[in-house]
């Protein structure tokens, strides 16, 4: 399931990325749809960025966390 959610992820970050840039270079606007499949990507990367910061620094400090495999925490 993981493999299917990275795979998506890599497919709409490219379909925003390639669009803003073809809009750019004909100097368009982007839509809308593109706009919020954008912000909507960039609140979800950053989210898991914060997330995973926390979880690794929390790691580092021997915070045992549940639900982990056997060899991380």
């Amino acid at each position: 399931m993981i493999e299917f959610s990275v795979f998506i992820y890599g497919l709409l970050s490219m379909f925003v990325l390639l669009s803003a840039e073809h809009n750019r270079r004909l100097a368009r606007p982007n839509p809308t749809m593109v706009t919020a499949v954008g912000w909507g990507l960039f609140s979800m990367s950053s989210t898991l960025a914060v997330l995973f910061a926390a979880m690794a620094i929390a790691l580092a400090m021997g915070v045992q966390l549940p639900d982990l495999p056997a060899g991380i925490g």
